[in-house]
This record gives C-alpha cells, sequence and structure tokens, in this order.
C-alpha cells in the first residue's frame, strides 16, 4: 500500500476504534445500571419497615383491647357483687363501692388507650399499605426497564463483534511496528492517534500546515506528522 493508503486505513481504523470506545462506554453504563437497583433496594426496605411497625402496632392493639377486656370483666363481676344484695356490712360494701369506682375509672382510661391504639394502628395499616403499592409500581417499572436494557446491552455487545471482525479486516494487511505506534498514540492522544488535513490544517488542533508540511503530507513516502499535536496526518486526496 502507499502512504496515502496507510493512513486512510489508520483513518477509518480510527473510527472503528472510537466507535468501539463508545459502545464500551455504553455497556459499562448499561451494565451498572442493571446491576445498580439502590431505590428499589431502598423502597422494599421502607416497606419491611412499615410491616414490622403495622405488626407492632397489632400488638399493642391487641395487647390494649384484651387489658379492657379484663377490666371489663373484673367491673361486671364486681357490680353482680355489689347489687345482689349479698353483701351484709357496710364496711365491705363501702370497700366494694370503691372496688367498682376504682374500676370504672381504669375502663374509661382503657378505652381512651384502646382507641388510641386503635387508630395508631389503622395510621400504620395506611402506610404500610402505600408503601407496598409504591414498591409493586418499582419492581414493574424495574422488570420493564430491566427487560429493555438486557435486550439494549444485547444489541450493542453484537455491535461490538461486528466492528471488531471489520477491525481484524483493516489491520491485517498493517505492519505490527505501524499497528503498535498507532496504539501508543492513541492512549497518549486521547483515542485520536490519526488527524484528518482539512483546509490546509491539522483537523484536531486546527493548525495550518506550511506548503512544504502540506506537500509531504501529499507525496512523501513516509508518514507525516503534525508540528503541533504530534497525530499522523491523513490528506484525503
Amino acid at each position: 500500500m502507499s502512504t496515502t493508503q496507510i493512513a486512510a486505513t489508520l483513518f477509518q481504523l480510527q473510527s472503528l476504534d472510537l466507535e468501539v470506545d463508545r459502545l464500551l462506554a455504553e455497556q459499562q453504563t448499561l451494565t451498572s445500571t442493571l446491576q445498580n437497583n439502590s431505590p428499589l433496594k431502598t423502597l422494599r426496605a421502607e416497606s419491611s419497615i412499615a410491616q414490622q411497625q403495622l405488626t407492632a402496632g397489632l400488638q399493642t392493639q391487641r395487647e390494649a383491647e384484651h387489658i379492657l377486656q379484663d377490666l371489663e370483666q373484673r367491673l361486671k363481676q364486681q357490680e353482680l357483687r355489689l347489687y345482689s344484695g349479698s353483701v351484709s356490712t357496710a364496711k365491705e360494701l363501702s370497700a366494694l363501692q370503691q372496688e367498682v369506682q376504682h374500676l370504672r375509672t381504669q375502663q374509661a382510661h382503657q378505652e381512651e388507650v384502646t382507641l388510641e391504639a386503635m387508630d395508631a394502628t389503622e395510621n400504620l395499616r395506611e402506610a404500610a399499605r402505600q408503601k407496598a403499592e409504591m414498591l409493586q409500581q418499582a419492581e414493574q417499572e424495574w422488570e420493564t426497564a430491566n427487560a429493555l436494557g438486557v435486550v439494549h446491552l444485547t444489541q450493542v455487545e453484537a455491535q461490538q463483534q461486528e466492528l471488531r471482525a471489520r477491525r481484524a479486516t483493516l489491520t491485517v494487511n498493517l505492519d505490527a511496528k505501524l499497528l503498535k505506534r498507532y496504539e501508543g498514540l492513541r492512549r497518549t492522544k486521547q483515542g485520536r492517534a490519526i488527524s484528518k488535513v482539512e483546509q490546509s490544517s491539522c483537523q484536531w488542533c486546527r493548525v495550518i500546515l506550511t506548503p512544504s508540511e502540506l506537500q509531504r503530507v501529499r507525496i512523501s513516502s513516509e508518514l507525516q506528522t503534525c508540528s503541533n499535536c504530534s497525530r499522523i496526518l491523513y490528506y484525503d486526496r
């Protein structure tokens, strides 16, 4: 191949490599997105906490109801004694009346406690329901996004394979030392080892070539580089 053909091949190779670089970055982003489900994990944790709080609230409510039932039974028993006429002495009657009054006070207080527990449980139940709905919606959205992401990732990987096959075809006739030089420049020049000459200027750094430099790029038997950015110059006839 002539020097111009070699430069043209390297320029095509660079275009392929830049596209591969772009696809690799896209692949990494997709993979990271597919693996990163932190918002979903947060919602799962919040939903679990809401359920635990509801369970605790229900337990508190049951305990309050049990205490109230016990007080009601004790009060009923004492009232039966009080009004049955079985109490014979004034002292015993007075003590029983005080006991009944005390139980009534406890009952009224416990009714308030039980109602508060029921209200709190209802609020916890609603919070748990909302969290569960949010989680369900997030999981459905995640599954949809995940499915689309997997399809996209497969497409990106297929494009990479196609580009690598084309790259292998381009490099088969290039000198190994030249390829090594090209790869070295790519590593140090932001992935761009070749710069096209446009309007007598280096496309990358925009430095204007002197007439003699431009002439060498056009006819020299050796690859020429930009005196400013050191990239290999490619002149498209």
